[in-house]
């Protein structure tokens, strides 16, 4: 069935990562106009980008217009559960498609416009059409995902705490850094790299824990602690304790990073983007706040020579996907300061 699709008024570019979008979709539905209408979300652009609804539905969503000359395969799209993708005419151009995509529950609203805001600004990044439609492509997959977190209420303890020590090292680098957007670019661990942080020649993998000692390291993958493919390789250890009432909580970590970086836009924007990809969604604040972190000790570890780990090329023939564990007290040997640890990453 085809839809009639109305442009309303343009609005303009919104630096920061507000919920923008969730007020576009506010004003549509108090409009209540049959059809799908569209408000293109800034106008200092080339790509056009538009904010989305569909009435008496109630579908919320965004859209993004390219020329038909570009070729987009639907079917991946097919069996997505909770998003619909669908491809109109845009009466708005010549020989032009619109690509859409909407969700249907209206209790993930909020949830879905911080997504979308996100996804807009990765968009909006793109040097060209092209490029942005499958920049547009790549990331409804991961909305899937996304979706999954949000249904399960958010991260799970393990994945907080995990992402309170990740966040403890990047408040380092942007602390001793005059680059901050670099500082910010270090940290892969959202992208579900090999380690958390990584440069041209070095990488940095965080561990954290908060069970008592003797602690053990989980280590996934033989590859983690393999320094085979960077001149410096070290390991953070992040032990905290964490309680219902004392110590700081992981949206005061946040809130701290983000007021650090508040002086550069390119690079809070880049942050917020990498909470986004880890699942944290600012709508879900209250969902953390009841625990707490303080921190037990702090320790640098440089991987090299017999550093107790395993090895890719340790391995037998055919074994691989190896998960193992490592003591701290073994690793004591390794220990570096954390001025070293800096002085050979984000100074050198």
């Amino acid at each position: 069935m085809k839809q009639r699709l109305t442009s309303t008024t343009k609005t303009t570019t919104c630096m920061q990562m507000t919920n923008k979008v969730f007020d576009i979709w506010t004003q549509f539905e108090q409009s209540r106009q049959k059809g799908i209408v569209k408000r293109l979300y800034t106008i200092d652009s080339t790509i056009n980008v538009y904010c989305i609804y569909q009435y008496p539905e109630v579908h919320y969503g965004i859209a993004l217009s390219f020329p038909k000359s570009i070729k987009f395969n639907r079917n991946p799209f097919s069996n997505l559960s909770e998003l619909i993708v669908n491809l109109y005419e845009d009466t708005s151009f010549e020989n032009s498609w619109l690509l859409c995509a909407t969700i249907t529950d209206r209790e993930k609203k909020s949830e879905f416009s911080y997504m979308c805001e996100n996804i807009i600004h990765t968009i909006l990044k793109e040097s060209d059409i092209k490029s942005a439609v499958a920049t547009f492509a790549n990331t409804l997959i991961k909305w899937e995902n996304l979706f999954e977190k949000i249904r399960s209420g958010g991260l799970s303890r393990e994945e907080q705490q995990g992402l309170y020590g990740e966040l403890c090292m990047l408040h380092k680098f942007i602390e001793n850094s005059e680059d901050l957007y670099s500082s910010v670019n270090y940290y892969v661990g959202t992208d579900k790299a090999l380690r958390d942080f990584q440069g041209c020649n070095w990488a940095v993998e965080v561990k954290t824990t908060a069970a008592n000692n003797p602690q053990l390291l989980k280590v996934n993958g033989e590859r983690q602690l393999d320094d085979t493919m960077v001149e410096q390789l070290f390991l953070f250890h992040c032990s905290v304790e964490t309680s219902k009432s004392s110590g700081e909580t992981l949206p005061d970590k946040i809130k701290s990073i983000r007021n650090l970086l508040s002086t550069d836009l390119a690079a809070l924007s880049l942050f917020n983007s990498k909470l986004f990809e880890a699942g944290y969604l600012d709508v879900q604040e209250t969902k953390y706040l009841e625990q707490h972190y303080k921190l037990r000790k702090e320790c640098f570890y440089s991987v090299k020579d017999k550093f107790p780990r395993i090895r890719e090329n340790e391995l037998r023939p055919g074994v691989g996907n190896v998960q193992y564990g490592i003591t701290i007290s073994d690793c004591e040997p390794y220990i570096v300061s954390e001025m070293l640890v800096l002085n050979n990453t984000i100074k050198s």
